[in-house]
């Protein structure tokens, strides 16, 4: 990285890219969103789209499909069972069946929900985070709760590598609204991964020169990746002098992240996503809702079976209503969510759920047979028309997939991108 020896500049300030100080110069301070302060030309020129923040949020086991899809298209379907806990928001969110990426099944098919390939592919988050990152502290935020199942992935890089999550509430919490010693360990930090990055750099292009050239190709894979990570910290120094959030919200005196506690560590989640959104934190934002052997306890009563085992049901009635039952709870906290970013709003004076576009769904099509195709999906917020379920045939000579919806929702934030996961039209008719 560039060292520059101006007098008055700072150490940190001394290895900041020009351009990257300038952006870091347009972006508002990370507290709660005020009309006061106007709209940046950046944010103003997103003003004339529908959507200013992407938030996915896939459940990993699944959910009974015909107790997610109702049995009328249009606007005038019965709310399906597992969906009634988001009844009161009917005209902001759609369904749609018949989508899927047409590929593995099985739940190592399930990292290709965001992506539209199982074996590693820059998932769509990814280039929304390239797109809007630079307004933001945090390009994106990847989370779930404790530790998922190894192959339970949802965000991949432009080099197809899975993205770490964070699985504690208090990590989240804590880097959301860091103290002030807290960013002095930040800067120490950032001012020593600066020195060992260049040392990084240094070596591998002296690597290059002296490996084949099939070598070669792969050092170039590591020093973009390499890059990367000197853009983050590049990104981060310019945020070190900018205030973090204050908060009064209170977590409790533990991490709820056993699987037992899966369920309290979810509202958790919920609970920080909404205040990453409302302090403008981040634009970009994953939640895996993992799923193990664990044996819930609902209304009181001790489910039949551990949540794996009921989600391959064998299409016994008692274990496919146990299964809703948690799927239910899943939706229950999702639209405690939804309901949050209705009461706030961002510095447009629109409601964040306007403003956001969100996600909603599953890799997993059918659970007890491990099929991915119809996958369980659901669009809410984002200013788009909403309240249909659109029912999409398959089986059609130009069938539409879910790469088509993921295009629909990256043109609707202005990305300029036409082919995506397989697709290459879009589903602008369904959501305008």
């Amino acid at each position: 990285m560039h060292r520059s020896k101006s007098q008055g500049i700072t150490p940190v300030q001394s290895r900041l890219d020009r351009r990257h100080f300038l952006q870091g110069l347009g972006v508002s301070l990370a507290l709660p969103m005020l009309e006061s302060w106007g709209v940046s030309s950046a944010a103003a020129s997103q003003a004339s789209h529908p959507v200013k923040r992407i938030v996915c949020v896939g459940t990993y086991l699944g959910f009974h499909q015909s107790d997610f899809f109702p049995e009328q298209t249009g606007r005038r379907y019965d709310m399906p069972y597992v969906l009634e806990p988001l009844a009161g928001f009917r005209d902001q969110f759609s369904i749609f069946s018949g989508l899927d990426h047409r590929g593995r099944n099985g739940h190592e098919g399930w990292q290709a929900w965001m992506s539209g390939s199982a074996t590693g592919s820059v998932s769509m988050d990814q280039l929304v985070a390239e797109h809007v990152g630079h307004h933001t502290r945090y390009a994106s935020l990847q989370l779930t709760c404790g530790t998922p199942p190894d192959v339970a992935r949802l965000s991949f890089s432009k080099e197809g590598v899975a993205l770490p999550m964070m699985g504690r509430p208090s990590v989240l919490y804590q880097t959301l609204f860091r103290s002030d010693s807290d960013r002095s360990r930040l800067e120490y930090v950032l001012r020593g991964n600066g020195s060992l990055l260049d040392d990084v750099l240094e070596e591998s292009r002296t690597l290059k020169r002296k490996v084949s050239r099939r070598d070669q190709g792969k050092v170039d894979e590591y020093l973009a990746s390499v890059r990367d990570v000197e853009k983050m910290v590049q990104k981060q120094e310019v945020w070190l002098g900018k205030p973090f959030p204050k908060t009064d919200y209170a977590l409790p005196s533990f991490d709820p992240v056993s699987p037992d506690q899966a369920l309290e560590c979810e509202s958790l989640m919920y609970d920080l996503m909404a205040l990453a959104l409302s302090t403008d934190s981040t634009r970009v934002m994953t939640f895996l809702v993992p799923g193990w052997s664990q044996v819930f306890e609902i209304g009181g009563r001790r489910l039949s079976a551990g949540y794996h085992g009921l989600s391959h049901h064998g299409n016994d009635p008692k274990k496919i209503a146990d299964y809703n039952l948690v799927g239910r709870e899943h939706v229950k906290r999702f639209a405690r969510f939804v309901q949050k970013l209705q009461e706030h709003q961002d510095s447009d004076g629109q409601s964040l759920l306007q403003s956001t576009a969100i996600v909603y769904g599953s890799g997993m099509g059918d659970s007890n047979t491990h099929d991915n195709s119809n996958l369980p999906t659901l669009v809410a917020g984002g200013r788009f028309s909403h309240g249909h379920h659109w029912a999409n045939d398959r089986s059609a000579s130009q069938a539409r997939m879910l790469g088509d919806l993921l295009l629909t929702l990256m043109q609707g934030m202005g990305m300029e991108i036409d082919s995506f996961a397989g697709a290459s039209h879009n589903l602008n008719e369904q959501l305008s």
